[in-house]
């Protein structure tokens, strides 16, 4: 019982904080609690709490666990919440592991704390925000290395252009030029 009333009594403390958001989404045009100020709300040495997590790779695939321990009483309060390694492009499979530890862990502090971040919540935002706007394609260019040597080659091998146009948006000129391919 001692972890769960210092855990609710750092919740009260952490929603009387205002931090602005210092994370910003470029793709879908969102505001969001960064990994790091995430971690400075919630190991605050007042609270007299210790967290701690771990990536555990079960049978049914990975789960994140955060033990909040109470550090007077020894007593812990444990968040599970299932994950799995990102794709994430030109990383090795240690940096996309990395990947999933950093964010499982944002997840499960900001659960545990009860960090609200209402810019993920499409429904908190309609009365606040404007309608949401479809999520544009990136243009494909030829500064895209990676990604127009992908094409070339998808196209070379009989691909069609219409799964690229699904993928990417393009200009007259590159789609003239893709035809041709």
């Amino acid at each position: 019982m001692e972890a769960i009333l210092k855990l609710h009594a750092a919740r009260q403390i952490i929603k009387k904080t205002k931090i602005k958001k210092a994370g910003y989404n470029n793709y879908s045009g969102y505001h969001y609690f960064t990994p790091d100020q995430v971690a400075e709300l919630t190991s605050n040495p007042n609270f007299g709490l210790f967290n701690k997590f771990d990536l555990i790779r079960t049978e049914l695939g990975l789960i994140g666990r955060l033990t909040v321990t109470d550090l007077d009483s020894g007593k812990s309060v444990i968040f599970e919440m299932a994950t799995d390694i990102p794709v994430i492009k030109a990383t090795n499979i240690a940096q996309q592991l990395g990947g999933a530890s950093t964010y499982t862990e944002r997840y499960l502090l900001m659960t545990a704390y009860e960090i609200k971040d209402n810019s993920l919540d499409f429904e908190a935002n309609k009365q606040t925000a404007a309608p949401l706007k479809p999520v544009d394609k990136p243009e494909l260019t030829e500064d895209m290395k990676e990604a127009w040597a992908n094409v070339l080659k998808f196209l070379s091998e009989g691909g069609d252009i219409e799964k690229v146009k699904a993928k990417y948006s393009l200009s007259e000129s590159t789609e003239k030029y893709l035809k041709g391919k």
